[in-house]
C-alpha cells in the first residue's frame, strides 16, 4: 500500500464510485486530503468507466504537470502511458491514456471540439475554490453536456469553498466532505512598524523563519517584482539553496522544485500564489506569508486588465499557512497584524466579476449560448460582457446580434484571444514571410510586451518567447522564419484597431480612438509620433490616463488600413457667442477627429429639438432642473410640487425625479421650445410653465387646495407660504397671530407651517414649529422685552384671547 492509499480522502473513494454517475458529486476536502493524488489514482484503477478516459482539470499548468508525473511514478510508468497531462504548449498522452490531467482552459478546447465529450467517463475539476474564469465556464458547458450524455459523471473538489453552497446552487447532487490530513503549524504575527512597508519588512521576518526551520522555508509574496528584490538579499547564503517559483520560470527548473531530494543544504523558496494548492513543495517546514497577491482588475472603460496587489482572503491565508504543516510540524509567519484578520474576505473574488470577459463571451457563443442561457455559480459582470461584446463586434467577429460571423468562426479556432486569433486569421492566407512576422509578434505580446524596445529582434527573445514563437510558426505552417518588422504595424492594426492614437499637440499625452486618454511616461526615451498604435497599455493609480507600454509609429498611410472604420457623420454643435447650432461634416476615427467641414444646408427642426434635448439631459445629469435660470415664482412652484407627491403621494401623478424627465423631454418640454434656437434663450427658459402644462386642471385644483401659495392671517391679511425653506414657513408680525392657538397646517393637515414672528420693526423675534407652545412658554419673555421697545403695539397679558392686528394701539381705538 502506497502512502497516498492511507490518505483520509480513500474512507471516501467506495462512495464517490457509488454516486457517479447518477448526480453530481461535490467534495469539500481540506489541504493534505489527498483529493488531488489518491482519488484520482484509485479511480483510474478501479476500471469503472472502461475505455473512456478521465479528466482531471488543474488551474494551474504547473500542477497539472507535477500530478502526472507523481500518479505515473505511483503506478510505475512513464507520463503518457495510462496517465499523461495537456497544456498549453505541451502534452504527454496517447490515445490509450486513461488519466489526463489538463488545464482548465484545455478543457474548454476539448468540449468545443466534441460537446458530447464521447470519450470521456468522467470530469474532475480540482481546486473550484479558486474560481478562474476557465473553471465556471467549463463547468458550464459540462453541465450542458449532461443534458446529453447521463453517463457523464462529474466531480467538482474544493478546499475551501464550502460544498453545499454548490451543491445548493447545482440541485440534484451529493455532497461528501472529507478530513484533511495536517501537521500541527504555529502562526505567528509580524507586522511592519510604523516606519516599514510590508515589503521592507520582509527580509527581517524572513531571517526569522530561516532560524526555525529544519528542512526549508517558503515565502509568499505577489508577484515577480518582490521576488527577484527579496532574493538580491538572499543570494549569497551558500548554506542555502535560494529558488523562484512564478509562471514565467522554464518548466523544468519549476519540475525540478517539486522533485528535489534532500541534501545537505536548506531551502528557500520565493513564490506567488503559484505554490499555494494542489502540489508539495518538498522539505518545506516554514512559511512566510505576506499577505498579499496580484489580481486582474478588468477597467471596461479603457478595455484594459491591471494586475492589481490586494489583500489575500481568509481561505488563501489557511492553504498558505498549511503549506508547512503538510510533511510535518511547522511554522507559519504572517506579515501582518491580527487585527487585521477580521478584514480578510472569506473567499476570493470570481473572475467572471473581475476579468475582461471578451474570449469567454466568444466561447459562449462558440458554444451556442448567450452567458445567460447557462448555468453560472456567479453571474458573468453586466458591465464586463457590454465591453466584450462591443469589442468582439468591432473586431467583426460577432454580429451586433451577438451571432457570430463568418469569420469570426474561424477566428474562433485560434488557441489564443480574441484580437490576436483575428491577426492570425489574417495572415493565414499571405506569405510565409507575413506569417512568420505574425508568430514573432505573438510570441512577444504573450510573453507580456510592455517594453519600450518592442519589437525586439527574434536573437533577443527569451526561451519562453522563442518556444512560443515556434509553436506559433507551426500553427500557421511556417517552415522558414524569415521576419519582416516593417510589417508589423499592418499586421498588429488587425488585433488593435481601437488603440490608434494621436498626440495632442506637443505634449506627450494622446488620444486614443476608442475615446481614451494616454500618455507616454516622462523618462520614457521614444520619440512622441504624431501617430502611434499602442499595443500595451498600463493603468496607473496616480493619473486617469493610460500609460503607452510597447507601441508602434504609424503613418497616416497606415489610417487606410482595411480593419480600420473611418467613418463620415453629420454632427450638429452648439457655436458663437450665443452659442447656435451649426451642423458640420466629420470624417472619423472612432473618437479621433481626422477632418471638419461646415455644412451651409439649414438644421431642420427635428436636428434642432434632438441636439436641445441631448444637451439638456447631459445638463440636467449634473444639476437637475436648477440647470434652467429658475426665478423665485418657479423655485416656489417646484418645492410645493415636490411638497405634495411627498406628503400626499397622489397616483398617477408626473414625477420631478431628474432621470424621468430627462427621458420624456420630448412629450413635456420639446412642444415649447419650437422657436427656441440657441442656449442662452433655452437655459432662461421657463421650465415651470411646461411642468405645470403637464398636469390636469383638476391636479391643478387639488394642488392648489393642499399647498396654497398663501394663508390667510388671523389679521386678515394674506401671507405668502416659502416652500423653499427647510420647512414650509411663513413670516409674519407676532401681533397678527392673536387669537390663534395653535400652529396652521398644510397639506391636510399633514404639514405644520413654520412661524417667523417678527416684531413690529419687521425684525426676528422668534421661529417656531409650535405656537401653541410659543404662547406658554416664550410669549411672557418677549413680551417683556418688546413692551418697552414698542409701546405703541398692543401687548396682551392673554394672546389667545386678543384682537389680531397689524396697527397700533391708537390706530385700534
Amino acid at each position: 500500500m502506497t502512502t497516498e492509499q492511507v490518505l483520509p480522502v480513500t474512507a471516501l473513494i467506495d462512495d464517490v464510485i457509488a454516486w457517479l454517475p447518477q448526480a453530481p458529486v461535490v467534495l469539500e476536502a481540506p489541504p493534505g486530503a489527498g483529493k488531488s493524488t489518491a482519488l484520482p489514482l484509485a479511480l483510474l484503477q478501479a476500471n469503472i468507466y472502461g475505455q473512456r478516459r478521465i479528466l482531471l482539470l488543474q488551474p494551474r499548468r504547473l500542477a497539472a504537470i507535477s500530478i502526472a508525473h507523481y500518479l505515473a511514478e505511483q503506478l510505475g510508468q512513464q507520463v503518457g502511458d495510462d496517465v499523461g497531462y495537456h497544456i498549453r504548449g505541451a502534452a504527454k498522452f496517447h490515445a490509450n491514456t486513461k488519466l489526463l490531467i489538463l488545464t482548465e482552459g484545455m478543457f474548454t478546447q476539448y468540449i468545443q471540439r466534441d460537446p458530447e465529450l464521447a470519450d470521456v467517463g468522467l470530469v474532475i475539476f480540482d481546486e473550484f475554490h479558486e474560481r478562474n474564469l476557465a473553471s465556471d465556464l467549463g463547468l458550464a458547458m459540462a453541465l450542458d453536456a449532461i443534458s446529453l450524455r447521463s453517463d457523464l459523471g462529474l466531480l467538482i473538489m474544493s478546499a475551501t469553498l464550502p460544498a453545499q453552497q454548490i451543491a445548493n446552487w447545482l440541485g440534484h447532487c451529493k455532497v461528501l466532505t472529507s478530513s484533511g490530513r495536517q501537521h500541527p503549524v504555529e502562526v505567528s504575527y509580524h507586522p511592519p512598524s510604523a516606519a516599514q512597508t510590508w515589503l521592507q519588512a520582509m527580509p527581517g521576518v524572513i531571517r526569522q523563519a530561516m532560524q526555525k526551520a529544519q528542512q526549508g522555508v517558503l515565502v509568499f509574496v505577489p508577484g515577480q517584482r518582490e521576488i527577484n528584490a527579496l532574493m538580491a538579499q538572499f543570494n549569497h547564503l551558500e548554506d542555502w539553496q535560494v529558488s523562484a517559483l512564478h509562471r514565467n520560470v522554464p518548466q523544468a527548473e519549476q519540475r525540478a522544485l517539486f522533485t528535489a531530494k534532500a541534501d545537505s543544504k536548506k531551502r528557500l523558496v520565493f513564490a506567488t500564489n503559484i505554490a499555494e494548492t494542489s502540489v508539495t513543495i518538498p522539505h518545506i517546514d516554514v512559511v512566510v506569508d505576506s499577505g498579499r497577491e496580484r489580481q486582474a482588475q478588468f477597467y471596461p472603460q479603457h478595455g484594459i486588465t491591471r494586475l492589481v496587489t490586494r489583500r489575500i482572503t481568509k481561505a488563501s491565508a489557511t492553504q498558505r499557512a498549511g503549506r508547512a504543516g503538510r510533511l510535518g510540524p511547522g511554522a507559519c509567519l504572517r506579515v501582518w497584524s491580527q487585527n487585521d484578520d477580521h478584514g480578510l474576505r472569506d473567499y476570493q473574488v470570481p473572475e467572471l466579476e473581475t476579468a475582461d470577459l471578451t474570449s469567454f463571451l466568444l466561447e459562449c457563443r462558440k458554444w451556442g449560448a448567450e452567458p445567460q442561457q447557462m448555468m453560472f455559480l456567479t453571474p458573468p459582470q453586466s458591465a464586463h460582457l457590454r465591453a466584450a461584446h462591443t469589442l468582439l463586434t468591432e473586431l467583426t467577429i460577432c454580429q451586433p446580434s451577438g451571432a457570430l460571423t463568418s469569420q469570426g468562426r474561424d477566428i474562433s479556432q485560434y488557441p489564443t484571444e480574441p484580437r490576436l486569433a483575428r491577426m492570425l486569421n489574417a495572415v493565414a492566407h499571405e506569405s510565409t514571410a507575413t506569417k512568420a512576422t505574425a508568430a514573432w509578434l505573438m510570441a512577444q505580446i504573450e510573453q507580456g510586451a510592455a517594453s519600450e524596445h518592442f519589437p525586439q529582434p527574434l536573437a533577443h527573445l527569451s526561451p519562453a518567447a522563442k518556444q512560443r514563437f515556434q509553436f506559433w510558426c507551426r500553427q500557421l505552417s511556417v517552415t522558414t522564419a524569415t521576419i519582416q518588422p516593417e510589417l508589423a504595424a499592418s499586421l498588429l492594426l488587425w488585433a488593435f484597431p481601437d488603440r490608434v492614437a494621436q498626440r495632442r499637440g506637443q505634449s506627450d499625452r494622446y488620444l486614443l480612438s476608442y475615446g481614451g486618454g494616454a500618455t507616454i511616461h516622462r523618462a520614457d526615451t521614444r520619440p512622441r509620433w504624431p501617430w502611434l498604435l499602442a499595443v500595451d497599455l498600463m493603468l496607473s493609480e496616480t493619473q486617469a490616463d493610460a500609460i503607452i507600454g510597447a507601441a508602434l509609429p504609424l503613418s497616416e498611410a497606415d489610417l487606410e488600413h482595411p480593419a480600420l472604420n473611418i467613418e463620415q457623420r453629420t454632427e450638429v454643435r452648439w457655436q458663437g457667442p450665443q452659442q447656435r447650432l451649426q451642423a458640420v461634416n466629420v470624417t472619423a476615427l472612432g473618437a479621433i477627429r481626422l477632418r471638419e467641414a461646415p455644412l451651409s444646408n439649414a438644421i431642420s427642426a427635428a436636428q434642432r429639438l434632438q441636439a436641445l434635448s441631448q444637451y439638456v439631459t447631459e445638463q440636467m445629469s449634473a444639476a437637475g432642473l436648477a440647470w434652467f435660470k429658475l426665478n423665485e415664482q418657479a423655485k416656489q412652484w417646484l418645492a410645493r410640487y415636490q411638497l405634495y407627491l411627498d406628503c400626499v403621494r397622489p397616483e398617477g401623478w408626473p414625477s420631478l425625479a431628474t432621470d424621468e424627465l430627462a427621458d420624456t423631454l420630448s412629450e413635456w418640454a420639446e412642444p415649447y421650445w419650437l422657436h427656441i434656437d440657441n442656449l442662452r434663450d433655452l437655459q432662461q427658459w421657463n421650465v415651470v410653465e411646461a411642468l405645470q402644462g403637464r398636469l390636469s386642471y383638476a391636479q391643478q385644483q387639488s394642488l392648489a387646495q393642499a399647498c396654497p401659495t398663501h394663508v390667510v392671517a388671523p389679521s386678515g391679511r394674506s401671507v405668502a407660504i416659502d416652500y423653499c425653506a427647510q420647512q414650509p414657513t411663513i413670516a409674519i408680525k407676532l401681533q397678527e397671530m392673536f387669537g390663534e392657538p395653535v400652529s396652521p397646517t398644510i397639506c391636510h393637515g399633514k404639514v405644520i407651517l413654520t412661524i417667523d414672528l417678527l416684531s413690529p420693526a419687521g425684525r426676528l423675534l422668534q421661529r417656531t414649529g409650535d405656537l401653541a407652545s410659543f404662547w406658554d412658554n416664550a410669549y411672557e419673555h418677549v413680551k417683556k422685552e418688546m413692551r418697552g421697545r414698542y409701546p405703541k403695539h398692543p401687548w396682551p397679558d392673554d394672546p389667545r384671547q386678543a384682537q389680531a392686528t397689524h396697527k397700533t394701539k391708537r390706530h385700534l381705538a
